[in-house]
């Protein structure tokens, strides 16, 4: 099917995910704009891993930052059992050799801690729950109602500091879905554009709360927490709104 150049859709996530292949072959004209970046975070909380009963991971940045410290490599992790946010975040783990005891279903956290509790995995247990610098404390909190669980954060999310030029002349020329994964990327794109001249896309409630904070709307919020997911509800959104066949 020959490309649709009159959708435009923009990604502003650090990488471009394979789960948004399907949106890619779609027929829309597909562009990458990271908004942020993570970097390994010095990590100077005393943490006691060998007193560690869990780990909770809630990303793949979570898993790929807390194994690639040092510190955590020197330590026999065999004895511990794992908990993952989701699928994706379970992969990853098993990408360092480990598999996950437990994969939550949902993917927002203010449900994860009632899920974890109904298992009794960590219950009244020593879990060390592994985040990125821009965590909310609501999970935290939660988990430590019914375990002793400490909180370790493995790295840090960056805003991008720069403006790209194409980028700018996309938003004022073409008004693309702008398709945004968190609210740390949303912060970051309204420092250099305006989002007004482009239609907002979210991944989820979280960033949608967000950007309404911020005073914008959202053309679509997926129902499914993932980039297949926000993917395929674009795809069908944009089947519903335009008179452009896709693929």
């Amino acid at each position: 099917m020959k490309l649709n150049e009159k959708i435009n859709v923009v990604i502003t996530n650090e990488i471009n995910e394979l789960g948004f292949l399907k949106l890619k072959k779609s027929g829309v004209k597909f562009f990458h704009f990271p908004m942020i970046k993570t970097l390994k975070s010095d990590i100077n909380e005393s943490i006691n891993l060998n007193s560690t009963d869990s780990i909770i991971f809630t990303s793949k940045n979570g898993v790929k930052y807390f194994f690639n410290n040092s510190g955590s490599i020197k330590i026999d992790l065999s004895t511990k059992s794992f908990i993952c946010i989701g699928k994706k975040t379970a992969h990853e783990l098993e990408n360092f050799g480990f598999k996950a005891d437990y994969v939550c279903k949902r993917n927002y956290s203010d449900s994860m801690s009632s899920e974890i509790e109904k298992t009794k995995i960590i219950n009244s247990k020593n879990a060390l729950l592994v985040q990125g610098s821009l965590s909310n404390d609501g999970l935290y909190k939660s988990l430590n109602k019914f375990s002793k669980t400490k909180k370790i954060i493995v790295y840090q999310t960056k805003l991008v500091d720069k403006k790209y030029k194409n980028l700018e002349e996309l938003i004022k020329n073409k008004s693309p879905y702008v398709i945004f994964s968190s609210p740390s990327s949303f912060k970051s794109f309204v420092n250099f554009y305006n989002p007004s001249l482009a239609k907002i896309v979210s991944i989820g409630k979280t960033t949608t709360s967000y950007i309404e904070s911020a005073g914008y709307s959202t053309v679509l919020t997926s129902k499914m927490q993932t980039f297949e997911g926000i993917s395929d509800s674009l795809i069908k959104f944009l089947k519903k709104t335009t008179s452009y066949e896709l693929s």
